[in-house]
């Protein structure tokens, strides 16, 4: 009885968390929620950075829209930042579901990605309709390293917020930034981009892994006192990580006779016909990607490198590296590459039918921002309470460093194919490859400049008008 009261007790507490931030939705509040997120969606160029602070300055206080409070605004945001998915967009969705309910959630999501969505979807067009021409080709012979070196440039500044989370064992002045390096944390972050480029994990493992050291390294005092307990999950943890990355070798293991039964089984059957349908894989694959792409939008890239391009084959690196720089060009999240790829997958599928490629597209979205959408409605005073968890910011805390380990060596193998071409360029022998210095080049001086503050899409297009030249002139 007792453990049953308690239960009750915390299903009780639980609903009234939520009740305390959920809204009710209204017509009127609908509506004002759809216009606004439809005006910030086509405006807010500049990333999430600029989402935030639109929303922040546009909806907080009594002298504005008064949505909400500062205090509620800034708990919403810092779990935001802790969830997987895109934070601005799921900032979006916390701040229609606190002003109007589950309905007033879904509006904001739907109308802040709509335009996105849009934009995305007519650049894919483009890109699949010309892609052969060579004016096109020219384009992106440009644009392609210039999205290697945003990439990097990016992984610059999230790695300066990595460090500064951990502990100061080093500190020293780079241009305008103060770095704050913990040991620990750049160990962490180079053995990630290393296992990433070279042996090509699962991403969630490495996370899971670094969150795991992370604890016994900043929480020692913890681990000690829970020896045991924390003994036993670590040896589960290590055990299904081993069984999952062995998991065909395990299946050999036991032998054809086992093997055969278990392939022979009515569930394995139906389930292997499932995952044989292409709108199947794509919608499960995209949950899964928008249930752990934990640390922003680019988490998306070792994923979907490591799925998309090697194990399923939708696409080429180069045509992924591609699909980054479209959705950059949007004003939304960087996450609705998403919808490239699920365009792409169904144009071959269906043998270049529009509509299907379209549905397509607005199948993977749906997949990959559900989560988000999940994650604020149903579970944010769930996650409100895990925040506060020490253990829980530690275990954050090597993620975040893992995050950007991995973001750089899945870009290093995506640079290889932006990197070594034949023509045009400017061909630098190493070994039996042959490197672009161009395009080497190119990637350089977008790093340096997209960390100095020149806007991702003014660099895009800006690569796109120097491919064009150096395409035809070298």
């Amino acid at each position: 009885m007792t453990d049953g009261g308690d239960a009750d007790a915390g299903d009780a507490a639980d609903a009234a968390a939520a009740a305390s931030y959920r809204g009710e939705a209204t017509p009127e509040k609908l509506l004002e929620i759809a216009r606004y997120f439809l005006f910030i969606g086509i405006v807010g160029f500049g990333g999430p950075l600029v989402h935030i602070a639109m929303m922040e300055d546009d909806l907080v206080g009594e002298e504005r829209k008064g949505w909400t409070d500062q205090s509620t605004f800034m708990e919403g945001l810092a779990i935001c930042n802790t969830l997987p998915g895109p934070a601005s967009t799921q900032l979006g969705i916390f701040m229609g579901w606190i002003y109007a309910g589950t309905l007033g959630a879904v509006v904001a999501g739907v109308f802040f990605m709509l335009p996105t969505f849009v934009i995305v979807v007519f650049f894919s067009w483009l890109y699949f309709a010309y892609q052969a021409l060579p004016a096109v080709e020219a384009v992106f012979y440009g644009v392609n390293p210039v999205v290697i070196g945003l990439i990097v440039g990016a992984c610059y500044s999230m790695a300066h917020s990595a460090f500064a989370e951990g502990r100061s064992d080093y500190e020293f002045e780079l241009g305008s930034d103060t770095w704050s390096v913990d040991y620990f944390l750049l160990a962490v972050l180079v053995v990630a981009t290393l296992v990433v480029a070279l042996l090509n994990p699962n991403p969630v493992v490495a996370f899971v892994a670094a969150g795991v050291i992370a604890v016994a390294v900043y929480r020692s005092d913890w681990v000690r006192a829970n020896a045991r307990k924390a003994t036993l999950w670590a040896i589960a943890g290590v055990v299904a990580g081993v069984l999952f990355s062995l998991r065909d070798r395990f299946l050999d293991l036991l032998g054809p006779a086992a093997r055969e039964a278990l392939e022979a089984s009515p569930i394995w059957g139906y389930a292997l016909a499932l995952w044989a349908n292409e709108w199947v894989k794509l919608f499960f694959f995209m949950i899964y990607t928008g249930s752990f792409i934990y640390g922003g939008g680019l988490v998306l890239i070792p994923f979907i490198e490591l799925y998309v391009v090697r194990e399923f084959g939708w696409l080429t690196g180069r045509e992924f590296v591609d699909g980054i720089a479209i959705g950059q060009l949007s004003p939304g999240p960087v996450v609705m590459t998403t919808a490239f790829v699920g365009y792409a997958l169904m144009l071959e599928v269906s043998g270049g039918i529009l509509w299907i490629a379209v549905l397509g597209a607005f199948v993977a979205t749906v997949g990959a921002f559900g989560p988000s959408f999940v994650f604020i409605v149903a579970f944010f005073p769930f996650f409100a309470q895990v925040r506060e968890n020490e253990l829980v910011q530690s275990a954050l805390v090597g993620v975040n460093a893992a995050v950007v380990g991995a973001i750089l060596g899945a870009t290093v193998v995506l640079a290889t194919e932006s990197f070594v071409v034949e023509e045009p360029g400017i061909p630098l022998a190493v070994g039996e490859t042959v490197v672009d210095l161009f395009t080497v080049a190119l990637a350089v001086v977008t790093y340096w400049l997209f960390v100095r503050g020149v806007h991702a899409a003014s660099l895009i297009l800006g690569g796109g008008l120097v491919g064009i030249g150096a395409f035809f002139l070298l």
